[in-house]
């Protein structure tokens, strides 16, 4: 069939969403995401906990491909989004980036690091005057980190964190004289899927090593264990953006305040709840992020298999 005629193809869809998702995947790619992003001067979500203000833009991606996981960071001097770049004809991501000025994007993105497994949630850290990230690499069951070499470029592998783990979405935050990371790891059938199940992780330096925490997991939530992007400190407290995939994965986002975090114990509160709507379009939000002036958020996208060839 061609695609000269979209109308046809609206009135398909439309005839084949009634019959299950299986007919609509056949003309759609899914899942496809698409980053949204805008340039803020003073409030940001954090500040006023809904995605109102500043209307957000859609990053381009080509239309076989969908971008996602937006990592944003300032570095000796502009700023760098880090991303999941899924092309659906491989089946697989790479670590993509493109630099943004002071009006938006600057250069199409850049490939910077691929591995023979999928990778993806390219979490980005400044740490001991050098920049390290730690994509997620469920595929090879390890947390690897990577060392910027000829930023933003080319990254080089220096260790596995941790090994023999399926473990998603790992972020870091420096608090209270230790870093933490916090993940959700898939392990055996009583915490499927890996969007249920936080597990901590505690050291003194970022090479590690890294300590399970006692607790582990030290919560079994689907609606606010799986890390949603960089956490932040406000007013002296930790917050974390989590994924809220009680409905579906990466439905919405929770902006949590951690009430309590030590080597014994773990406590959070979800406070606010972000849904898409009439500020951000689409059927999910997975994603809360910002450097700099840079806001990023992503979430669900609808691309025609036909469109993308």
């Amino acid at each position: 069939m061609g695609c000269n005629r979209r109308a046809k193809h609206d009135d398909r869809i439309f005839w084949c969403s009634r019959r299950g998702a299986g007919c609509v995947s056949v003309l759609l790619y899914a899942p496809h995401w698409k980053i949204g992003w805008r340039l803020v001067s003073a409030e940001d979500v954090w500040d006023s906990h809904h995605l109102g203000g500043i209307p957000w833009q859609v990053l381009a991606n080509p239309a076989h491909r969908f971008f996602a996981d937006p990592f944003p960071i300032s570095w000796q001097g502009p700023t760098w989004l880090f991303f999941e770049d899924f092309d659906h004809r491989r089946g697989k991501a790479v670590i993509s980036a493109v630099a943004f000025g002071v009006e938006g994007p600057e250069s199409d993105a850049i490939p910077v690091l691929e591995e023979p497994w999928h990778l993806s949630y390219p979490f980005v850290i400044e740490y001991g005057g050098e920049l390290w990230m730690i994509p997620e690499s469920t595929g090879n069951k390890t947390v690897s980190i990577y060392r910027a070499d000829a930023f933003p470029y080319r990254w080089v592998k220096e260790a596995d964190l941790i090994r023999d783990i399926v473990a998603s979405d790992a972020t870091i935050a420096s608090y209270q004289g230790l870093l933490w990371m916090f993940t959700t790891v898939r392990e055996g059938a009583v915490v499927r899927p890996s969007s249920r199940a936080l597990y901590l992780f505690y050291a003194q330096r970022l090479l590690g090593p890294w300590r399970p925490h006692a607790c582990n997991p030290v919560l079994i939530d689907p609606g606010s264990a799986r890390p949603a992007r960089n956490m932040v400190i406000r007013d002296g407290q930790l917050w974390r953006p989590v994924q809220d995939c009680r409905e579906a994965y990466g439905k919405a986002i929770g902006l949590t305040e951690v009430t309590r975090l030590d080597e014994n114990g773990y406590q959070q509160v979800v406070r606010t709840i972000l849904r898409p709507g009439r500020d951000w379009s689409g059927s999910r939000l997975h994603t809360l992020n910002r450097a700099g002036n840079l806001e990023c958020i992503d979430g669900s996208a609808l691309m025609l298999r036909c469109l993308a060839r």
